[in-house]
């Protein structure tokens, strides 16, 4: 296994190792800049890739629900290894459970159901109207728009805050996905709401089959999706400014496909309670068709609340 600090090419990320059969290595693993911790979206990507090698050409995937149970971390020359079951293979549908194992204990698992495409059958989408949100042409990257706001107050902005963003912006430029804020003031200012949207698609080109560009969306769907619920709190980024969250880590996270260059992330926080929280996200295309449904359940603690010694979880 080799750790990839520049999530540049996602082809290469999501890639993996048939080490037997139905038990899978990735070949590399993604780790955020500010640790040893394994980027959510790359365990979900890549334990959906372990769950489509071992079905039969034409099934689609169409649902997957995954529940994070420990960190990934990238620092163990071991890796993780992924682990599928084969739970039903019927005439419609097919169902996989996959388990990412790390040091013999499963830190992740995931169940995933795929179908055979029934055209015969009647069909509806819904669409929304989003000629008013600001195109991506039009909208700055996130990197350029925290960068823009460093150079801008950055006699004003407390030490630890300035190496924070600084890390940040590094992170950002690392990953895999290109976003384009539409509302790029919220990665410094707290005070608007309980939702956010964003366009994004791969910075390198990849390949054009639905199959593949599911585990993409699965990828990109993890990043800053429980922060919507931060930003309803009105708490800032841990490491950042106070109020902050002094922990954001998911729990669960489920998507359903719709259908299959630029995607409008919609997401937004429905409730925060409990130190928990929960989001739902809808990644739509240009012309307004449905893509994919998404939500996600995650600890979501302001700092005041975090007490010394034992488990973070």
């Amino acid at each position: 296994m080799v750790l990839s600090k520049q999530g540049q090419h996602i082809e290469e990320l999501v890639e993996l190792q048939e080490m037997e059969k139905d038990m899978f290595k990735p070949v590399k693993l993604w780790k955020l800049d500010s640790g040893t911790n394994v980027f959510g979206g790359i365990i979900i990507a890549q334990a959906t890739h372990a769950a489509t090698k071992t079905v039969q050409a034409g099934l689609h995937l169409h649902s997957l629900h995954c529940y994070f149970s420990g960190f990934a971390d990238a620092s163990i020359p071991s890796g993780i290894d992924y682990t599928v079951e084969r739970i039903r293979d019927g005439n419609s549908y097919v169902t996989r459970s996959v388990k990412a194992i790390q040091k013999s204990r499963c830190i992740f698992s995931l169940l995933v159901s795929f179908h055979r495409p029934e055209i015969n059958q009647p069909s509806f989408q819904t669409t929304i109207d989003i000629s008013e949100v600001i195109g991506p042409e039009n909208c700055h990257s996130l990197e350029f728009s925290l960068q823009n706001h460093l150079d801008q107050n950055r006699q004003s902005i407390p030490p630890d805050v300035l190496g924070f963003v600084e890390q940040l912006i590094k992170q950002i430029k690392a990953n895999a996905i290109e976003h384009r804020d539409t509302r790029s003031e919220q990665f410094y200012s707290k005070n608007h709401g309980s939702s956010q949207a964003y366009w994004f698609r791969a910075r390198a080109k990849i390949r054009s089959d639905p199959a593949y560009q599911k585990l993409i969306l699965a990828y990109a769907s993890d990043f800053g999706f429980i922060d919507t619920v931060r930003i309803g709190m009105g708490l800032h980024s841990p490491g950042g400014p106070t109020p902050r969250a002094s922990m954001l880590v998911s729990i669960s996270h489920s998507m359903f496909f719709c259908d299959h260059e630029w995607m409008l992330y919609k997401m937004e926080a429905e409730t925060a309670k409990d130190g928990r929280g929960l989001v739902i996200g809808r990644i739509y295309a240009r012309d307004g068709r449905l893509i994919a449904v998404c939500a996600q359940e995650g600890v979501v603690r302001a700092e005041a609340e975090v007490e010394a010694g034992g488990p973070k979880l």
